[in-house]
């Protein structure tokens, strides 16, 4: 019979990769391609949808996080109404 090898996880060295800036540079690429794509489906003027990036705790962990939001009162009524924003997230 096999003997079953324990893995140990190395949170440490995970918790490098997530919050590494080649991580971060991926997060943020992604979060502009939502935010031009919502900002593409706005068809009540003006251009309300942008994104930041930082490292911040999610999950009870540090990580990279993205985030897309409005600025503008057109671009929450995009939201809203016409869905600009959730559209754009693929």
């Amino acid at each position: 019979m096999a003997s079953l090898k324990i893995l140990e996880w190395n949170h440490d060295g995970f918790q490098n990769i997530l919050c590494s800036p080649e991580i971060v540079s991926q997060v943020e690429t992604i979060t502009e391609g939502i935010k031009a794509r919502a900002n593409a489906n706005n068809t009540r003027g003006g251009t309300g949808f942008e994104s930041a990036t930082r490292v911040g705790e999610s999950y009870k962990s540090q990580r990279a996080i993205g985030f897309v939001f409005t600025t503008d009162y057109q671009s929450k009524v995009a939201e809203a109404e016409d869905k600009a924003l959730s559209r754009a997230v693929k």
